[in-house]
């Protein structure tokens, strides 16, 4: 004979099953991370993120330092550029930009924000460095990125409450809207039938009545007159 403990295992065994089987998998999106020097002539391939509506991922391709030259002494007003493409939508292509000496001084640990909106499409995505200054005396390792991604999902602001514009006359004065009419006011024409039929549906009835009740008496008194 099967346990309670086993038959409850099997129940939520098969629960879990269902559920995975039922349940709707999310929306993921891929774009390709690019990134160059202000004097490289083309953008080279860094890595591929991984966008859901709860979650990020971000993928680094091999070697992608093993001919950058970031990791040489160069001006601090140097900039390191990224962006980002859509593979679905490959026109779709975001960018961002900070100081490749920033970059140096945080060792290649960065981090990249995306911002989706409300079909969890990515429109625009922030990059930053772990170290917010410059320091010309450490000396990076080289080697991969240490990047975390990380989504924020967009949402509705409040709207202002916005009020009627006021009605002007041609002189400039306001014109005063129409006061507010009372319910018999609205709806005195409702009641004119019912007030008709208490003042002439009454009376007449009764007298109607009160004729064939006479008709029935002399016609009865008629029929009992004896023949002569």
């Amino acid at each position: 004979m099967i346990s309670l403990a086993r038959c409850a295992l099997i129940l939520t065994l098969l629960f879990e099953f269902l559920n995975s089987a039922l349940s709707t998998p999310e929306y993921e999106n891929f774009g390709t991370v690019y990134h160059k020097l202000p004097h490289h002539t083309e953008y080279s391939k860094r890595g591929v993120v991984v966008t859901t509506s709860s979650s990020a991922r971000y993928s680094e391709f091999e070697d992608v330092l093993s001919s950058f030259d970031i990791t040489k002494n160069l001006e601090n007003n140097q900039l390191y550029l990224v962006k980002i493409v859509d593979n679905e939508y490959p026109n779709h292509v975001t960018k961002s930009f900070t100081k490749s000496c920033l970059l140096k001084s945080s060792n290649f640990e960065d981090k990249i924000i995306i911002h989706l909106d409300k079909n969890d499409k990515m429109f625009h995505f922030d990059y930053y460095t772990s170290s917010d200054q410059c320091n010309k005396t450490i000396d990076p390792q080289t080697g991969v990125f240490k990047t975390t991604v990380q989504t924020v999902k967009a949402v509705n602001g409040v709207a202002p409450k916005l009020n009627k514009a006021v009605p002007l006359r041609e002189d400039g004065t306001v014109e005063k809207p129409p006061e507010e009419k009372s319910f018999i006011q609205k709806y005195w024409w409702y009641f004119i039938p019912l007030i008709i039929l208490l003042l002439t549906g009454g009376p007449p009835e009764e007298s109607q009545q009160g004729g064939q009740q006479q008709q029935q008496q002399q016609r009865g008194g008629q029929a009992v007159r004896p023949a002569r």
